[in-house]
């Protein structure tokens, strides 16, 4: 009998422990699907943020971006506004990538928060301009951004600036 009692206990801890293990991996799985679910949301709301931060003034400069002409007639405060509008453009697409990268969110997302355009990023004159500002020096995109613009666009496809922006900034300065 005394055997019997020690089969029973044994079954009913080893019972307790796989339950626990279940309620565990639910838990888990659950925690996993409130992280995706906070950062979906908090990447849409930065992104809905940025584009409801441009005035007249942005606005009509991303309209043109990729109007060879109108470039050539930009005020180097432009292509500084220009730059600015990119970087903090790439910035969330480095965040999204690097959730992606990390598991976080799938790659779908990319799509879901309109940043699907990327892989093409260099055939638009304005970014082709200031992509070498953007990917090399201080304050570089991260090598995730990096390689989805330049192996997005054959380099056949991409774009030539028409500007010399550091002649631009030499006018201005004087």
């Amino acid at each position: 009998m005394k055997g019997n009692w020690k089969d029973i206990a044994e079954l009913v801890g080893i019972t307790a422990i796989l339950v626990s293990l279940v309620f565990v991996g639910l838990e888990l799985r659950a925690t996993n699907v409130q992280s995706r679910a906070n950062a979906f949301q908090s990447l849409g709301i930065a992104t809905a943020e940025f584009h409801q931060a441009f005035d007249d003034r942005l606005n009509l400069l991303f309209d043109q971006f990729n109007d060879l002409e109108a470039l050539d007639h930009w005020t180097y405060s432009d292509w500084l506004a220009a730059e600015r509008m990119l970087r903090a453009d790439v910035r969330l697409l480095e965040t999204v990538l690097l959730q992606v990268d990390q598991g976080l969110l799938d790659a779908s997302a990319l799509d879901y928060l309109g940043f699907g355009y990327t892989e093409d990023w260099l055939t638009v004159g304005a970014v082709a301009c200031l992509w070498p500002r953007v990917s090399q020096g201080f304050g570089r995109v991260g090598p995730l951004v990096r390689q989805r613009a330049e192996d997005g666009t054959s380099p056949d496809r991409r774009a030539q600036c028409p500007v010399d922006l550091s002649k631009l900034r030499n006018v201005n300065q004087d």
